[in-house]
């Protein structure tokens, strides 16, 4: 999402497959901002009146009469009325939209004659179930022919016209006409009716057999009125004071095909929202959180502890019936509490009693969800309370104690303080980036006070633009022959495993054939199933699935005769969809959890590394816009790569990925592969930066780009060893020194008994970034370049020399050296982390050209007082990991010096 304002914003991307989607959601527990800066929770909409207007292009319109199978056609809200339980109500959306700009365009198709059937002989032309036919005359032309049929068609169709124009017919689909039947393919709808061609005798005088209708098209605009107040789905009334989200759907536009990759973009405009209850809340001065490792939080039961982000980094957890946890606490005025707890399934019923108040039951059972939400317990007066929590069942499902927030509401959104050497660090593979619009994104930020220059990470899963080979989609087929058209109609059935069948008729028309009536189910097939698209090659019928692969098998296909056009009574041919394959398979160990995760998560798909931009259309108007949006603020960016691919793929005969001696292919958590630094890997990677390159000097930026951690992999693979050992690299090294590598087996074992490795691994490292450099600051000139180093990865002698690419990391043609180590953090280490943004001046990096990158994810570290030794420092800039983790934890701003923890140790 980008383009955000007060008034608009725009959805954009790439659908890959049929039922591929899209969703703006508004929700009542926002996860996203700050604690200071997030919105209070508050559900009651039905004062309000939303208007607004949406233009969309590669989605199905908004008048389309596909029936859904993702709900495009409706806002969906989750509310629950009084006395009752939460309900989704579907409020259909095309009701309360009007066009505004543009007109309905007819579809239309043309035929052409090539030749006549002969004097006495019929020709013509069928639509929708009806034929159109003329008896040629002794004398007669192609052009008269035609122009008989056009004039014919004009006569006795209500919702047709045609033209002739030669030996051509053109017909348009009137679907406003009065009285007209289908009515609901108007507009775009009618580039899904087919027109067959047919003659006497079956002889072949048409150049088509068929010809599928386009160029209809519906308005470009409509405005959009939703009046909270009165919405009704099937009369009942739904109950806007109690939402507790809603959603907006976008889909792929059905193809008449096997699916091909389709970009799409969706505009809203003049967005405003009118009516009571506007304002949104916060909590404001006074207010403060009871985290649930503070003593006033008394536990009874079992209890567990787990880390993550959450407030404060801890929340208690239990499965127990019965089990509670009681907070005494006081204030001096009146006030709103909210407990901190978890929805998620299987969630628990929470009974909370407020001093001496009847307990009141919540339901935190969603499935398919899982979100951290605020329950509000009420309006508190002044005074000293006590508030009991208890799991009140079912036995193992799962209640959670985050935090219990004591809120003084204020419409006042708190200002930080700027932070001219502090600086966050934001990353597209997180929720905080890749689901907020761009513009929204920037705004926290520069809310939270951060104008230290920004670290963006675009990320290892979604940036790149993907192809999945080897994909088959299941069909079947059938042969018509002429005793199976012998009837007066001819009943299809269609049913995918599981389900009830769709039947489709067609009746027998003077002068069908086999091969005409293959052509009419085709065509009646494709106006309007979801299941499959059809197609029709003399008299042979095939039905394909438009799902990918094995999702597409099973469906079973039937022709026959109906008495109640419900179910078949007699069956003629039967076929049953086959042959569909997911894709090419990867050939990695499975027994490895590593490469099992890494199968699951790319399902199939691989980066496309010819595609060209290599960024995909959400990953090019998502960065473009921040980057537009940040500079707005002042805030100076630099984008990084990684050597990571979560789709790479991993085989040796492709040569993107590091292989370990065995020839294994090096495989990560994050889930994804470690690319190597082969010519194939250098220039996926080399045009990947030159796009993002583009992206910022078109939002007005000099180009600022960091090889985000370009190493070879740290760590061997037990008893095999390092991953420098791909097929390039192997050659080169073979070229260079006239000898195979030999095999380092640990990254502890000695560098100098490699003398030849340790000067060649780092070099190849060096010729990447140059190469990668060289091409950008040539399209780009001044285009600046930084790289981040982890030194705690790094911290052995032989880590530390082949993953250093001396060379070329200097203070000449780098602008900035940056450190991290993130597990030096993590072991509350201050003697290594010093000594890890240390490394950069020992580099012969000055203080103008030094950052240091720390992780916070565990609120209990030493982080901040390594982001205070950072600073003290003299460093250009310290950057905390990542926007997401400062928000969710709900950290303090800077300066750090005041956050201390301390344990009794002995």
């Amino acid at each position: 999402m980008s383009q955000a304002s007060p008034t608009g914003f725009t959805v954009s991307g790439k659908w890959r497959q049929q039922f591929d989607w899209a969703v703006v959601e508004w929700n009542r527990d926002n996860v996203f901002e700050h604690p200071a800066l997030r919105y209070l929770p508050d559900g009651d909409l039905s004062g309000l009146v939303l208007n607004y207007r949406e233009s969309r292009a590669g989605c199905i319109p908004i008048q389309s009469n596909l029936v859904p199978i993702v709900a495009w056609d409706s806002l969906r809200i989750w509310a629950t009325p009084q006395g009752g339980s939460e309900t989704v109500y579907s409020v259909p959306l095309a009701p309360l939209a009007t066009p505004v700009a543009g007109e309905f365009t007819p579809a239309s198709a043309t035929m052409t004659l090539t030749a006549s059937p002969g004097v006495g002989q019929r020709v013509g032309l069928a639509l929708l179930e009806q034929q159109y036919s003329y008896t040629v005359q002794a004398g007669d032309q192609l052009p008269n022919i035609a122009a008989v049929i056009a004039s014919k068609i004009n006569q006795a169709s209500q919702t047709f016209s045609a033209a002739n124009n030669g030996s051509s017919v053109t017909i348009t689909w009137n679907a406003t006409a009065p009285g007209a039947p289908y009515s609901n393919l108007l507009g775009a709808n009618g580039n899904r009716i087919t027109v067959y061609g047919f003659a006497e005798r079956g002889v072949a005088v048409w150049q088509e057999p068929a010809v599928v209708f386009s160029g209809g098209a519906f308005p470009a605009e409509y405005q959009i009125t939703i009046d909270f107040g009165s919405l009704q789905v099937d009369g009942v009334r739904v109950p806007t004071n109690n939402i507790r989200k809603m959603r907006w759907t976008w889909a792929a536009d059905l193809q008449n095909g096997s699916f091909k990759q389709s970009e799409f973009q969706v505009s809203i405009s003049q967005w405003t929202v009118t009516g009571n209850n506007r304002a949104y809340r916060v909590a404001g001065p006074g207010s403060r959180r009871i985290e649930d490792t503070d003593s006033a939080v008394v536990y009874s039961g079992t209890w567990s502890v787990q880390t993550g982000n959450y407030s404060g980094s801890k929340i208690h957890l239990t499965t127990n019936e019965g089990d509670s946890c009681t907070i005494r606490y006081s204030e001096t005025a009146t006030h709103e509490l909210l407990f901190g707890t978890r929805m998620l399934s299987p969630g628990a019923s929470l009974a909370f009693a407020l001093d001496s108040q009847p307990a009141i039951t919540v339901n935190l059972d969603r499935p398919g969800e899982d979100v951290l939400i605020r329950v509000p317990v009420g309006t508190v007066p002044a005074g000293a309370h006590t508030l009991t929590c208890t799991h009140a069942g079912p036995p193992g499902s799962a209640l959670y104690f985050d935090f219990l927030e004591i809120a003084y509401p204020s419409p006042n959104l708190p200002e930080f303080p700027p932070q001219s050497q502090f600086a966050l660090a934001t990353d597209w593979d997180t929720y905080h980036s890749q689901s907020l619009p761009a513009e929204r994104t920037a705004w926290l930020v520069n809310a939270l006070g951060y104008q230290g220059r920004l670290n963006h990470y675009a990320g290892a899963l979604w940036f790149y633009e993907l192809v999945r080979s080897g994909t088959v989609y299941g069909s079947a087929a059938m042969t018509f022959t002429s005793e199976l058209i012998g009837v007066s109609v001819l009943w299809l059935s269609l049913a995918a495993p599981n389900s009830p069948p769709t039947l489709i008729a067609h009746a027998i028309l003077q002068d069908d054939t086999p091969a005409t009536v293959a052509q009419a189910f085709a065509g009646l097939i494709n106006v309007g199933t979801n299941l499959v698209w059809a197609s029709a090659v003399g008299d042979q019928l095939t039905i394909t699935a438009r799902s990918m692969g094995v999702a597409g098998n099973g469906i079973d296909v039937q022709l026959g005769l109906s008495t109640d056009g419900q179910t078949l009574s007699t069956v003629y041919l039967s076929a049953v969809s086959e042959g569909g394959v997911d894709g090419s398979p990867y050939n990695l160990d499975t027994s490895d959890a590593l490469n099992s995760t890494l199968i699951a998560a790319a399902d199939y798909w691989r980066t496309d590394l010819d595609a060209m931009p290599r960024m995909n259309r959400a990953a090019r108007d998502w960065h473009q816009a921040y980057f537009a949006a940040l500079k707005s603020y002042g805030i100076e960016v630099v984008a990084s790569f990684s050597m990571e691919l979560m789709n790479g793929d991993p085989s040796p005969a492709v040569g993107i990925v590091q292989q370990y001696p065995d020839g294994s292919p090096v495989v990560l958590n994050t889930p994804s592969v470690q690319t190597n630094f082969s010519p194939l890997s250098t220039a996926f990677w080399t045009q990947a930066y030159l796009d993002m390159a583009g992206l910022q000097a078109a939002a007005g930026l000099t180009p600022y780009l960091q090889f985000g951690e370009v190493q070879w992999w740290y760590f061997p693979k037990a008893s095999v060893g390092m991953p420098f050992y791909d097929g390039s690299t192997q050659q080169q090294f073979q070229a260079q020194y006239g000898v195979p590598m030999q095999t380092i087996t640990s990254n502890t074992v000695d560098p100098s008994q490699y003398p030849n490795e340790m000067a060649f691994l780092p070099a190849l490292i060096g010729r990447y970034t140059s190469a990668i450099r060289t091409a950008v600051q040539a399209k780009y000139p001044g285009a600046r370049f930084e790289v981040l180093f982890p030194t705690d990865t790094n911290d052995t002698a032989l880590n530390m020399l082949v993953n250093f690419a001396t060379p070329d990391w200097t203070a000449a043609n780098l602008t900035c050296l940056k450190t991290e180590s993130f597990s030096f953090t993590a072991a509350n280490n201050l003697d290594q982390s010093t000594y890890s943004f240390g490394v950069s001046a020992a580099k012969g990096f000055p203080n103008s050209q030094r950052s240091h990158l720390i992780g916070i994810s565990d609120a209990w570290t030493s982080w901040m007082k390594e982001a205070d030794l950072a600073q003290s420092a003299g460093l250009e800039s310290v950057v905390l990991f990542a926007l997401d983790q400062y928000c969710l934890i709900g950290y303090p701003p800077p300066p750090f010096v005041k956050g201390t923890r301390s344990q009794r140790l002995g």
